[in-house]
């Protein structure tokens, strides 16, 4: 049990710190480095795209 709360305590410090961030640029970066990035199939989902009230 004491493991458990040490790996999400450790995962949370991560996050505070931006290393996922900074990882997922990292991967992000190489695969548009070596022509594997191909942003064609590329979406944006409603649900991570904030609107302002009342836009059309």
């Amino acid at each position: 049990m004491r493991f458990r709360a040490q790996a999400w305590r450790r995962l949370r410090e991560w996050q505070d710190a931006g290393v996922w961030d900074r990882l997922h640029q990292l991967v992000l970066d190489e695969l548009s480095n070596i022509d594997e990035l191909d942003w064609t199939r590329g979406c944006i989902d409603a649900v991570s795209v904030r609107s302002k009230r009342g836009a059309s």
